[in-house]
């Protein structure tokens, strides 16, 4: 389980440095943030992906309100989820992983 955590968690670090890279270490060869959103969302497949990633950012958000334990603590997780993306869904992971294979190793809940 601890090897699962640290990929997760070095997935969520290489994940961040392409982000500080996009941000900072690319200069201003193609434009800001916003300017590149407006280009990809002028193209067909684009837009698929951007579509693609939210229904990704609220199956995930589905899964974390059936783990959490109140609906509050799913929502504070959830939430951060659609402005962070994956680098919150692997801190997520990363520390809810022991946790949630035990519930889904649990025999009791094995149906015929």
């Amino acid at each position: 389980m601890m090897a699962l955590r640290i990929v997760v968690g070095v997935l969520g670090v290489v994940l961040l440095g392409a982000i500080l890279w996009a941000s900072f270490g690319g200069g201003d060869l193609h434009g800001s943030f916003m300017n590149q959103v407006s280009v990809i969302t002028t193209l067909p497949w684009g837009v698929v992906t951007l579509v693609d990633l939210y229904l990704g950012f609220v199956l995930f958000a589905v899964v974390i309100f059936l783990a959490e334990r109140s609906w509050l603590a799913g929502a504070l997780w959830s939430i951060p989820l659609f402005f962070l993306g994956n680098i919150w869904a692997a801190l997520w992971l990363v520390l809810r992983l022991p946790s949630l294979a035990r519930r889904i190793n649990r025999p009791d809940l094995e149906q015929p």
